[in-house]
């Protein structure tokens, strides 16, 4: 989210709309090497692939490895064990409940996003200090749909997450499945 003292208009003096200010969420993006989350997406609203195969892969990595790998940013190592946490964390929740949780694309998302996040942070939170920020600079600043002005981030920023998510968009399922990803 845009912080301190941050622009709300874009390069030609037009205002930005918020989603173009969501630094963290445009450079996970960028690291599947999408520009937009439709980009991301597009394979994945099938609802067919809601769900986990016989080894407990989701359909969803299944979808994301076959489409999205055109770089060395994520690689389908990485991908594989975001997945893995993602089955645990599922199954865990969906222990005590008679409808197992079957995750909308867009959760498993929000879920991969946050697994991503925390293992940068907790593997080399310098590291991606420095990345975030040159991702900035370099690519978010650079974009006349983006706010500008936002300034360069501090370890400090990066001990809080924002989420955006539609009313009905299953949240609080969300955030119970984000503290068991924290612990």
């Amino acid at each position: 989210m845009p912080r301190g003292r941050n622009s709300n208009t874009k390069k030609d003096g037009q205002m930005a709309k918020l989603s173009y200010s969501l630094v963290l969420n445009h450079y996970i993006l960028d690291l599947f090497g999408c520009k937009n989350m439709e980009a991301l997406a597009e394979y994945l609203r099938n609802p067919a692939l809601k769900g986990w195969d016989e080894n407990n892969v989701s359909f969803f990595y299944q979808e994301l490895k076959s489409h999205l790998f055109a770089n060395e940013k994520i690689t389908e190592q990485m991908l594989l064990k975001y997945d893995n946490n993602i089955w645990e964390l599922t199954a865990e929740i969906s222990r005590k409940r008679d409808l197992k949780i079957r995750w909308e694309y867009f959760q498993y998302l929000s879920l991969l996003f946050t697994e991503i996040y925390l293992d940068l942070y907790f593997s080399n939170k310098e590291k991606l200090l420095a990345d975030l920020d040159e991702y900035l600079i370099e690519k978010f600043n650079t974009d006349n749909d983006a706010y500008h002005g936002i300034s360069p981030f501090t370890e400090n920023d990066l001990r809080k997450l924002a989420f955006w998510s539609a009313t009905g968009s299953g949240k609080t399922l969300l955030m119970h499945a984000n503290i068991l990803q924290y612990k």
